[in-house]
């Protein structure tokens, strides 16, 4: 019996919070880029013949009718 190797690709999101003066949302953008990061441990990246990589590059979502990235002031809860 013969064995395959099949990427499959999915998405997965994170939520960055950075302090700054900066008002123009694509700065701000570029700041929370450069602080993302996002790790599994090692149970949940080699479970049986699966594994798991979250990749290094962050984009932002967007608005869909201008383009802007979204960009909300953090609010205490």
């Amino acid at each position: 019996m013969a064995t395959y190797n099949v990427p499959l690709t999915g998405w997965a999101n994170i939520t960055v919070t950075v302090e700054t003066d900066e008002t123009d949302p694509e700065k701000i953008v570029e700041l929370a880029q450069g602080e993302a990061s996002a790790s599994l441990c090692h149970h949940c990246t080699s479970q049986s013949n699966n594994s798991l990589d979250l990749g290094d590059e962050w984009e932002p979502t967007r608005d869909d009718k201008t383009g802007k990235p979204e960009v909300y002031e953090a609010t205490e809860a």
